[in-house]
């Protein structure tokens, strides 16, 4: 599986990032693993930056616009997004509304894998 951006010269610093990490992720089998089980767009939305991540069956395409019904979507301050990838809290932000979610929440939950880093020991 791989991972390309469309149209890399007008995308935004958050999904040049979002390509190193999810590169990063599929070089193990817990990512590859988790990237077969997703298809569909996920929009991430952290300030005025916004990613579309559409999964398929061999690629992950980053998209700085894309579809305006994507199966789930999360929305947030740039910080407590951040957090939550690093191996923050998930439920605390939420509950505070610094992020927000909506649409497939089992997508998000298997989306897990190919953004944060695994728990060793």
């Amino acid at each position: 599986m791989k991972v390309r951006v469309d149209d890399p010269e007008h995308m935004n610093l958050m999904g040049l990032l979002m390509r190193g990490l999810l590169e990063s992720s599929l070089a193990g089998e817990r990512g590859r693993a988790a990237a077969r089980k997703l298809r569909g767009d996920v929009r991430i939305c952290a300030g005025t930056m916004s990613v579309t991540m559409s999964f398929s069956a061999d690629e992950i395409v980053l998209r700085a616009s894309g579809n305006t019904r994507p199966r789930a979507n999360v929305r947030g301050e740039m910080k407590p997004l951040l957090e939550m990838v690093a191996g923050g809290g998930l439920i605390g932000p939420v509950l505070r509304g610094k992020v927000k979610v909506r649409g497939n929440l089992l997508m998000l939950l298997r989306l897990l894998p190919l953004i944060r880093p695994s728990r060793k020991g």
